[in-house]
C-alpha cells in the first residue's frame, strides 16, 4: 500500500505534465493502470519503500510548485466512454492527495486493529499531557 501511495500521483502527472491533455478521450487507462500496478507490485525493502515515498513525493511537489494559475484553471473534458462534466486541472490535481488520505485512513485503522496507537494520536496525547503539566 505504501508503494501505491508513493506512485498515486502518476496518472495525473501523465495526463497534465507529460501529455498536457485537454481531453481524456483516447487515453488508454487499462494499459496505464496495468503498467503502474506491475511497478507497484515489485518486491521492495523497507528502505526502498521509504526512499520511494521521499523521491516520488519530492518529484510531484516540485512539478506542482512550477505550475501557473492559468494552467490550473484550464478545463479537461472526459471521454465519451465515461462522460462527466469538464473539470479544471486544479480539481483533477487534488485527486492524488485525496487518494493518499484515503489510504492513510486505512493504515491508521490497521494500526488500531493491531493495538498500535497511530503517530498523530500519540503526538496529540503528548501535547495534551504537556499542557496539563504546565497547569
Amino acid at each position: 500500500m505504501l508503494t501505491h501511495v508513493a506512485r498515486v500521483y502518476r496518472l495525473q502527472h501523465q495526463l497534465h505534465a507529460v501529455e498536457r491533455r485537454s481531453t481524456l478521450e483516447g487515453f488508454n487507462f487499462p494499459a496505464f493502470f496495468g503498467q503502474n500496478a506491475s511497478e507497484e507490485q515489485k518486491p521492495r525493502s523497507k528502505a526502498e519503500i521509504v526512499g520511494l515515498l521521499k523521491s516520488e513525493g519530492e518529484a510531484w511537489a516540485s512539478w506542482l510548485e512550477g505550475v501557473s494559475e492559468d494552467f490550473l484553471r484550464e478545463e479537461v473534458t472526459s471521454s465519451q466512454a465515461m462522460p462527466q462534466p469538464p473539470r479544471s486541472r486544479f480539481e483533477m490535481l487534488l485527486s492524488p492527495k485525496e487518494h493518499e488520505m484515503h489510504h492513510r485512513g486505512q493504515l491508521m485503522l490497521m494500526q488500531r486493529m493491531l493495538g498500535i496507537t497511530p503517530h498523530l494520536t500519540r503526538d496529540m496525547m503528548a501535547r495534551m499531557e504537556a499542557a496539563r503539566a504546565r497547569g
